[in-house]
């Protein structure tokens, strides 16, 4: 028996095993990069790790749930789980040991070579491995620079073991998370991740953080402004990092004080102090709340500090 009989009787074998079984790629929808790099093992073999459903095998997902648009549909072919890397990764190819005595033949590939397998012509240069190879071997860091790359495995005599899954879509990934290389990732202020989609790894901020790097802390989120007042986030040139628009009467920085001055009796069981020639505020004695801006008698022991305008005015309010 030759070598060419004998590859298509494991052809036909193994083609059986592609069709009766599907191969669901475990797949991790979305990744938080990681500090270290880590090498990756691909079994260089038609089977156990083939898919053939671009979105419900090869992605492990609903097409319909993720709305993704239908070029990727022509990907619907038998591969090796595509492979998602950081930057940095080291990825290592393991012959099929059956296969020991032909060899691997891995070449770099365009995307339709991918789709339809490569002819038997081709640049030397595209070899991943500079002969045909058995065992382990790492793959060159040269070929997996960001972005996506595509693998397949080159037969003299035809792309008898290509169309039978192997060929294999890499995706490296950069990360976009750090102002300078020795800053922290996303300034400690959120996470750096990537969705199974998305080309790059990109900041996630906490609560009442933002910017690209999460640099920006949001005092809006914090609530100064007092009174019903609103809160304008400012540039960080102006040197407030926020601004209060305070409704009428009311006024000061975060507007806590009130348009008026102190006259007897203003505030109920507190003090009045004269903030600036035109404004003041109340603070409340301790066991008495300032509801209605009056002071009055807190049934749940609360201490408030509050603004007030004049008795009068704010009795014909009231009453």
């Amino acid at each position: 028996m030759t070598i060419k009989s004998a590859l298509r009787m494991v052809a036909c074998v193994l083609q059986l095993c592609i069709v009766n079984g599907q191969v669901i790629c475990e797949r991790q929808m979305t990744a938080e990069w990681r500090v270290e790099p880590k090498p990756s093992v691909i079994k260089w073999k038609p089977r156990e790790n083939i898919c053939s459903d671009f979105y419900a095998e090869c992605w492990n997902m609903n097409k319909s749930v993720t709305g993704e648009i239908s070029e990727e549909e022509n990907l619907s072919i038998p591969q090796i789980c595509p492979l998602q890397l950081q930057l940095g990764d080291s990825l290592f190819i393991s012959s099929e040991p059956s296969f020991e005595s032909y060899g691997m033949n891995v070449v770099n590939v365009s995307k339709e070579e991918f789709i339809n397998c490569p002819k038997a012509s081709f640049l030397q240069e595209q070899l991943i491995f500079v002969c045909q190879i058995r065992g382990l071997h790492q793959v060159d860091p040269n070929w997996l620079g960001a972005g996506t790359h595509y693998f397949a495995e080159l037969h003299k005599r035809g792309p008898l073991l290509c169309n039978m899954g192997l060929r294999l879509n890499v995706t490296v990934k950069q990360q976009f998370c750090q102002q300078s290389p020795n800053a922290p990732l996303c300034s400690g202020h959120g996470k750096c991740l990537s969705h199974v989609w998305e080309k790059a790894y990109n900041c996630h901020c906490f609560s009442q953080y933002s910017g690209r790097f999460c640099q920006k802390f949001d005092m809006c989120s914090t609530k100064p402004c007092h009174n019903n007042a609103s809160c304008t986030e400012k540039s960080e040139l102006s040197g407030d990092s926020y601004e209060c628009t305070c409704p009428p009467k009311f006024s000061g920085k975060n507007c806590t004080e009130i348009v008026g001055q102190c006259q007897p009796h203003t505030c109920f069981n507190g003090n009045c102090s004269n903030v600036t020639p035109n404004t003041f505020l109340c603070e409340c004695d301790k066991g008495f709340t300032g509801k209605n801006h009056l002071c009055f008698l807190s049934y749940n022991n609360g201490f408030c500090v509050i603004i007030m305008v004049s008795t009068f005015a704010l009795l014909k309010q009231l009453f």
